[in-house]
């Protein structure tokens, strides 16, 4: 039998209010550093789609794109770890950091944008040129 999940219907506490209801909170977008560059990440809009093409030659020929990276410049694309109760047999569903050749939900990461500011950064996802194929639903 599997073990109960503990998680499910249970109140959680939660610490880290405090901090950012008093304003004591710091966030990523408050740090500043000599030489950091900006993240953007483009996001599938389809739900359930094969990915036909991505082309980035746009957005690197942005003064101030630094990079774009894609799951074929990862090579090995890493898969997020369960956080709470990973069960034996549950490998199958990991999901990717970044969409390899297809995308599972609206929303999911097709590639990562650096630049020399957050500005810079959303042009070069503007300047992606992403081709997907829509599939319909998975079965139930």
């Amino acid at each position: 039998m599997i073990g109960t999940n503990r998680y499910i219907g249970s109140p959680v506490e939660r610490i880290e209010d405090p901090r950012f209801l008093h304003g004591r909170a710091q966030f990523v977008g408050d740090l500043k550093r000599r030489g950091m560059l900006h993240a953007v990440i483009l996001r599938s809009t389809v739900a359930h789609g094969r990915v036909a093409a991505v082309d980035a030659s746009a957005a690197l020929a942005i003064p101030g794109v630094r990079a774009v990276i894609t799951a074929k410049d990862l090579g090995a694309v890493p898969r997020i770890p369960l956080r709470l109760l990973p069960l034996p047999g549950t490998e199958r569903f990991l999901q990717p950091v970044i969409t390899v050749d297809r995308v599972r939900y609206v929303g999911e990461p097709v590639a990562v944008v650096l630049g020399d500011s957050r500005a810079l950064a959303e042009d070069g996802v503007g300047a992606i040129a992403f081709e997907i194929e829509e599939l319909p639903p998975a079965p139930a």
